[in-house]
């Protein structure tokens, strides 16, 4: 098969984006029909409007789903009903906020809590479906993340914090308060991290299960009474995300293993393993069993139920290679886990891709980057970096304030191992915190000799002037502090004020629609790039925002990127 068939097929392999089973059994989710995310049923494409509409859930008592709709792929998400019947999709909430994890009151179909940048950074509110009336929840000065209601419908359990040292807080609606539930110190308390549905079914009758690090370093299953008191169970050494109760008294949570997030249920005391190979999301327990979408290297995002697979979106009908997990040394003697993907034949050279996040991991799913590289005869190295999840608190923070620097060190030893492998020339790619990394890669290390950033950082400062409120207090964590505060560090660990140092080529991919790193990001760049002469391609697409999700946008992107590595390591 030629490269240019292989992109072509790859690029058209789109997962579902969500689901939801209606009280007839009736599955509705989310498929890639003709450029967008329409709502569908097995039998019929439901919605046909512009933008993507995603992430449906069931809105009982009404006969009706609620969805997130992003017209212009800048994540300004609306809230749309959409009637499963009629198709029609009426908007609940269409005013450019970002607005997003909508849950309905259990106990009264007429109200929705929803998290909202409508105010200033996320936020906590309820709705009226009725009346429209919308309401703040949340006072605390900290973002909003995951959050759950109470199984009585009278209070919200939330986490509050920028991802170090988030906190559970309760609000309860009769008396309008907002309060510390478990606040531990030198920890994270957690709802969820890794999906729109952020907590849904956090809180049963059973109690709020959570996870906390607090005793072990590990993010442990934890279950708490409404005044905070909780017990731990399922200790181990990895750490566990997700966790939401089954009808059955359950908990179905994912454990991060190698590169693989294991779907596992907690069932008295006894633990099942779900789903062991791929990364899932989108988790619904439900009476009948457990909904997920399943991502592997076989799989593009199929839905399935307790491990049987009930709709296929996308057949992976070309050939596609699995990982093999291997650890190597970081400069410091760091042990780095990643995922290496070697091709059938002799490699013509080695590619570092780098995950984004950075709290993260390179998931073993379907990577249209990755298994197009290897197809096109690259031996890929995908690591798991300095500032990673799944590998403990000590490890996921050792970044902090130290951005751009041990992460960097950490890409730079994998390209170092791919040379003591034979790959005379490495290259490096990365999107969002990984295109940052491959940036800084490029620029302050002689590891590589070409490189591919996709909506990648470009300069610190103004990426957290620029950024959507909680992204900027994100990097400020991130960096251990604001501008302000730290200014070496914000000048230092930018790759603008290196570019002089760059002399590989370049791949700069951009959306002009993307909220988290604008394109003022990339132009930055392209200007020094320019002015200096560096080789370089500068990939503009006008109808995307972080990252390239249309099919041939995605085709351009994969082609243009195997030609930058080709050419670079002929030459």
């Amino acid at each position: 098969m030629q490269i240019e068939e292989y992109v072509e097929q790859i690029s058209d392999a789109h997962g579902i984006q969500g689901s939801t089973v209606l009280p007839d059994g009736t599955i509705v989710f989310t498929a890639y029909r003709d450029g967008e995310y329409e709502l569908c049923t097995l039998d019929e494409q439901l919605t046909e409007t512009d933008g993507d509409i995603t992430y449906p859930e069931r809105l009982e008592g009404r006969e009706s789903v609620v969805a997130h709709r992003d017209v212009d792929g800048n994540e300004a998400y609306d809230l749309v009903e959409v009637d499963p019947e009629a198709g029609t999709v009426t908007p609940i909430l269409d005013d450019q906020f970002q607005n997003q994890n909508p849950q309905q009151n259990p106990t009264d179909p007429a109200q929705l809590a929803f998290v909202s940048t409508r105010d200033r950074s996320l936020d906590l509110y309820t709705l009226g479906l009725e009346t429209g009336e919308v309401t703040k929840r949340s006072e605390n000065d900290d973002p909003v993340w995951g959050y759950a209601w109470s199984p009585d419908g009278d209070a919200l359990v939330y986490q509050s914090g920028a991802g170090d040292g988030d906190a559970l807080r309760l609000i309860d609606l009769d008396t309008e308060t907002d309060e510390v539930l478990v606040d531990e110190p030198d920890s994270e308390q957690s709802l969820s991290m890794t999906s729109r549905h952020q907590g849904r079914g956090a809180w049963s009758d059973n109690g709020i299960v959570f996870t906390t690090n607090h005793e072990t370093g590990y993010r442990e299953l934890a279950v708490a009474d409404p005044s905070g008191d909780y017990d731990l169970h399922h200790v181990t050494e990895w750490d566990k995300y997700d966790p939401r109760w089954t009808p059955d008294g359950d908990i179905v949570f994912v454990e991060p293993r190698n590169g693989n997030r294991e779907i596992r249920r907690l069932d008295d005391g006894e633990v099942e393993t779900i789903e062991s190979v791929g990364a899932h999301v989108y988790r619904d327990p439900t009476k009948n069993g457990v909904y997920y979408a399943n991502y592997s290297p076989t799989e593009a995002g199929d839905l399935k139920k307790d491990g049987e697979t009930v709709v296929v979106e996308s057949e992976v009908d070309f050939p596609t290679t699995a990982p093999e997990e291997m650890t190597y040394k970081s400069g410091d003697g760091q042990e780095i886990s990643a995922r290496l993907y070697t091709p059938d034949e002799e490699p013509v050279g080695g590619i570092v891709n780098i995950h984004g996040g950075p709290p993260a991991q390179h998931y073993n799913r379907l990577d249209p980057t990755t298994q197009t590289l290897v197809q096109s005869g690259f031996e890929v190295l995908a690591p798991d970096y300095r500032g990673s999840v799944g590998y403990g608190r000590e490890f996921r923070t050792s970044n902090i304030g130290n951005i751009g620097a041990v992460d960097v060190d950490d890409v730079a030893a994998g390209a170092a191992y791919l040379r003591e492998r034979g790959r005379s020339q490495v290259g490096a790619i990365g999107a969002s915190w990984g295109g940052y990394l491959t940036l800084m890669g490029a620029s302050t290390t002689d590891a590589f000799d070409a490189g591919a950033s996709i909506c990648g950082l470009v300069n610190l400062e103004t990426a957290v002037e620029n950024a959507r409120g909680y992204l900027g207090e994100v990097m400020e964590r991130l960096a251990g502090g604001t501008p302000e505060e730290v200014p070496e560090l914000y000048e230092e660990r930018s790759p603008i004020a290196h570019v002089d140092d760059i002399n590989v080529p370049l791949l700069v991919v951009q959306g002009a629609n993307d909220p988290r790193v604008p394109q003022s990001e990339a132009e930055q760049l392209i200007s020094s790039l320019e002015e200096r002469d560096i080789p370089h391609e500068y990939l503009l697409f006008e109808d995307e925002g972080h990252g390239v999700v249309k099919t041939e946008n995605t085709a351009e992107y994969l082609n243009r990127t195997v030609s930058l590595f080709e050419t670079a390591f002929e030459s």
